[in-house]
């Protein structure tokens, strides 16, 4: 297997927000090194009060997150330890800080020990401004970056995205900004600082929401901005959801699956074949959205979510199911390009099935392994 970065050397002091950029280094071949505290990290120990679903997922997002990477100990407060971080840090071609954690506010000093390294601080807010000290969760910063505001609905509250986006998006835009710094150190010598701020990458991800209202002067709104077809939504069926298209820009499908429930001689047909469905202004209505529900459900609810989706690829009608979860795990598709990998945990002592590469290049060079147990060995 071909490793791209196969000869990096990397020091991950990240604990949080930071995790998933040496995860990302780590399965291209980089040697990444996690440097913890005496005791290991928080987020792979039993913390008091957590239930035993809770603890789980705490370790099982500890392995996910730094899969593929090595383990020391250090002890960054004692003489030793910073002695046997000096000595890493001078081979070292990427050292990744996080704001909160060891050495992050001793950058002058970490970059006396690498001077052709690159840095990467990662932070809620960036190093400097208002907010370079404000607490930050998952949750605040999926707020201040906006992705929040434009999930849900427009007549409901903003919603957060499941999951740790924060520390993705963050560790997506640093392991790309890294890489560029990469680049030019390795070619010229010269050392760089990277200066990650979640908010912003957060932010940046929005793609032309942000550029709207320079654009449009209309600031962009959960569920688009207003000009959504009645047609385009998630409808209940026996199983779960589906989603359809069917605008009347999309003629095809909207007039394959009128006709399809006029086939059946559903009731729901001598709604659907009214005038005032062609009329795209009605179709955009809150009022139009109320009944196409009430009557497009009363159709959908007598069919799985297989079966409205092997009828509508038929009649090519835009319309597929909503998955779950689980779903996305017994997917036939992921599993005929085996996606997943199951991998054996060393902290959680078990074994699981994770996410396979969340990029695609010409050559198989993306490899996942377990996360490393500390090496306690080291000098302290």
């Amino acid at each position: 297997m071909n490793s791209p970065f196969g000869d990096i050397q990397i020091l991950d002091m990240t604990y949080d927000f930071g995790r998933y950029v040496g995860r990302l280094f780590a399965d291209l071949g980089a040697a990444v090194t996690r440097i913890e505290p005496p005791g290991g990290l928080p987020d792979r120990r039993a913390v008091e009060g957590d239930d035993a679903l809770a603890r789980a997922a705490r370790v099982y997002e500890f392995e996910f997150l730094n899969a593929s990477k090595q383990s020391r100990e250090l002890d960054l407060e004692a003489d030793a330890g910073r002695e046997a971080f000096a000595v890493a840090a001078r081979s070292a071609q990427v050292i990744l800080l996080e704001r909160g954690g060891p050495l992050y506010g001793e950058l002058a000093w970490v970059r006396e020990q690498a001077p052709s390294a690159v840095i990467t601080s990662i932070s809620p807010f960036g190093h400097t401004g208002p907010w370079a000290d404000a607490p930050a969760t998952d949750l605040t910063l999926q707020a201040a970056g906006g992705i929040a505001w434009l999930s849900g609905r427009p007549d409901d509250a903003p919603l957060r995205l499941p999951g740790a986006q924060a520390t993705m998006i963050a560790g997506v835009y640093a392991a790309t900004a890294t890489s560029l710094a990469l680049y030019d150190s390795i070619a010229t010598g010269r050392g760089h600082d990277v200066e990650v701020s979640v908010q912003e990458c957060i932010a940046h991800s929005l793609q032309n929401s942000v550029q709207m209202w320079d654009f449009e002067k209309k600031v962009s709104m959960r569920g688009g901005e207003g000009t959504r077809d009645a047609s385009e939504d998630m409808f209940a069926c026996k199983d779960g959801l589906i989603f359809l298209a069917a605008p009347r820009s999309l003629g095809v499908s909207w007039n394959a699956l009128v006709q399809w429930v006029v086939e059946t001689g559903h009731a729901a047909g001598e709604e659907l074949t009214k005038e005032r469905w062609a009329d795209r202004v009605w179709r955009l209505s809150g009022e139009a959205k109320r009944i196409l529900r009430e009557t497009l459900e009363s159709f959908t609810r007598d069919y799985t979510q297989e079966e409205l989706t092997r009828e509508a690829l038929a009649r090519k009608i835009v319309m597929g199911p909503v998955a779950k979860v689980l779903d996305v795990l017994d997917d036939p598709q992921l599993q005929h390009r085996e996606y997943f990998t199951t991998l054996e945990l060393a902290h959680a002592r078990g074994r699981a099935r994770f996410p396979g590469a969340p990029y695609r290049m010409s050559e198989p060079v993306w490899q996942v392994r377990p996360a490393a147990a500390s090496d306690q060995q080291q000098p302290a």
